[in-house]
């Protein structure tokens, strides 16, 4: 077997079980809600400290009445620089300053859109810090609970015919369809996949629990999990000690995440010229089909939504003077 098959099949191997521990981790996200509770605590530190001092009126829970307003639905992840200064503009706040230096507005609101790009990029970091310190700690549980080796794949991949070279297949056409790791298949569609590339993993499968034993047996099922690990490091030929040790080392190593994994499977296949030559001109096609549009500055932004806030305002008073004509 060539070591470059090898490595190749053991990255492939790593990034698949990558993606497996990155959906597990965005379910637990969104299960508790994470990007929001965290973008709503970052609105809310960007009142206190940036906008809270201008304000005329400092009512209790104007912070708490700034996010709502500018998360209406409580279920936004992300917000850009621009959707925020739309959103700054609608708010009570947002317009008591305006009126209030009106004439040198651009520069202010200019300003508070670069210090809210800051504090994004300042919460974006800790996020991904924290992204990777989750992943890192379920990617080593999906380890012991599924019993992902290293030493088991690499044994597997030496003496089970056919295995290395689908994933070598595999790895050849994940790297040439795209230069972005699909992310949008599920946990059984990813499971399935591992499973048709016959990657090693998991327990013997073992009768080890009764069948007159009650359904919720808890006692049973311990029983069962500590036979199954006993089975498994006999079958494997490793001792507890080096089981437990490569068992955590594949843990972490799958918790460099599947980007780390996909670019290291693109670099193993950049030794081949054809591959350099079709990465090059697919980016070039990539580049040339995107069209070239400008963004509109924040201070742009902001006042086209004050122009539509005064006009909404100006409609509605018209709206009550014409009722109150009618009613008189």
């Amino acid at each position: 077997m060539e070591i470059f098959s090898v490595i190749v099949a053991v990255s492939l191997t790593m990034f698949l079980f990558s993606s497996l521990s990155s959906m597990l981790v965005e379910l637990i996200n969104r299960r508790l809600n994470t990007r929001s509770r965290k973008l709503n605590n970052m609105l809310h530190t960007f009142y206190e400290e940036e906008l809270k001092p201008y304000a005329k009126n400092d009512e209790q829970g104007a912070a708490d009445k700034f996010v709502r307003n500018m998360d209406k639905k409580d279920s936004k992840e992300q917000i850009s620089t621009l959707d925020f200064m739309r959103g700054l503009a609608q708010t009570d706040i947002g317009y008591q300053i305006y009126t209030s230096i009106e004439k040198d507005a651009q520069y202010f609101f200019d300003d508070i859109a670069y210090r809210f790009e800051e504090f994004g990029e300042r919460y974006s970091e800790y996020y991904r810090q924290h992204a990777r310190k989750v992943n890192i700690w379920v990617s080593i549980f999906l380890a012991f609970a599924m019993n992902i080796n290293l030493i088991t794949i690499v044994d597997s991949l030496q003496y089970r015919n056919g295995v290395s070279e689908s994933l070598v297949a595999k790895a050849q056409t994940l790297v040439q369809e795209t230069h972005n790791p699909d992310t949008s298949a599920n946990l059984q569609s990813m499971l399935a996949e591992i499973n048709s590339l016959q990657i090693p993993y998991g327990w013997p499968k073992q009768p080890f629990i009764d069948n007159e034993a009650k359904p919720f047996d808890l006692e049973a099922y311990v029983m069962a999990f500590r036979d199954s690990i006993l089975m498994g490091v006999e079958q494997f030929g490793l001792g507890w000690l080096i089981w437990i040790v490569t068992t955590l080392v594949t843990g972490m190593l799958i918790g460099l995440g599947s980007p780390f994994w996909f670019d290291v499977l693109k670099r193993l296949f950049s030794f081949s010229k054809v591959a350099n030559i079709m990465f090059s001109a697919n980016k070039n096609i990539a580049k040339d089909s995107q069209p070239q549009q400008q963004a509109p500055e924040p201070w742009q932004v902001f006042q086209h939504s004050i122009q539509a806030r005064e006009a909404q305002q100006t409609l509605l008073e018209n709206i009550k003077s014409s009722q109150n004509k009618s009613d008189s």
